[in-house]
């Protein structure tokens, strides 16, 4: 069974281009619209190194109300695909976690420069990518070849460095023992008999009513979320639908 790689993260900022240097071909469709392309998570089964792997390309978590995917919507994409992938995951929150950094086909020497710069300011936002088994847990590469001119294109040894950086990456942080999702109480069932009785107070009729409550996962999503009550249930009612 192939081992699965969620790719998560804000909108725009080349999911899908990832996946598809990791590829080697364009099979993932990308956009240049401010809005996000992806609106469901999609797979996409590939081998790399003889490693089988489905790489999830997942809705932008950014885009507010008015995006293509408003984040409600989002969390409830990626929470449902996390929860019925078979096999678990073997590459997110729970497993090790990595981070991929692109759009560096600027950088004056080498693309690593950029981590050496910023690295304290990713680790001051809580951003520990694992380094069990990669030295820095991170790649800084490019996802765009550049402009074609005089028989090649204008980053095509960064994007052949990426792809190669991109691959190994992945495949040497990846856990071989896949998470899996542990259900959730988030609603309880309260059953409540009602009598009715007639005018001498004999009772006549009792019937059940039967309606739903906040469990405990209502009240863990708003205390970590920081939201109410009122907004996780919404969220959890999305979740629920989806």
């Amino acid at each position: 069974m192939p081992n699965n790689i969620v790719i998560f993260g804000e909108s725009g900022v080349g999911k899908s281009s990832v996946i598809n240097l990791i590829l080697g071909q364009p099979e993932a469709g990308i956009s240049s619209a401010a809005k996000g392309y992806t609106l469901h998570a999609k797979p996409y089964l590939t081998n790399v190194f003889g490693h089988s792997l489905t790489l999830w390309d997942t809705a932008g978590l950014n885009e507010g109300d008015k995006g293509t995917v408003p984040d409600i919507k989002a969390v409830a994409n990626l929470y449902n695909l996390l929860k019925n992938l078979e096999g678990g995951v073997s590459l997110l929150k729970g497993v090790p976690a990595v981070v991929i950094i692109t759009h560096l086909e600027p950088e004056e020497n080498s693309m690593d420069d950029w981590w050496a710069r910023n690295q304290g300011s990713v680790h001051g936002y809580g951003i520990e990518p694992t380094t069990a088994n990669h030295p820095t847990g991170v790649a800084c590469i490019t996802t765009v070849k550049g402009k074609f001119k005089r028989g090649g294109y204008q980053f095509d040894e960064e994007y052949a460095v990426s792809q190669q950086k991109a691959r190994e990456l992945i495949i040497n942080a990846y856990s071989r023992d896949p998470w899996r999702v542990s259900p959730v109480e988030w609603f309880n069932t309260t059953i409540t008999r009602v009598a009715e009785t007639n005018c001498w107070g004999n009772v006549t009729h009792v019937r059940e009513e039967t309606r739903r409550v906040a469990g405990r996962g209502i009240g863990a999503l708003a205390t970590r979320w920081g939201v109410s009550e009122e907004e996780a249930t919404n969220l959890v009612g999305a979740l629920e639908r989806n």
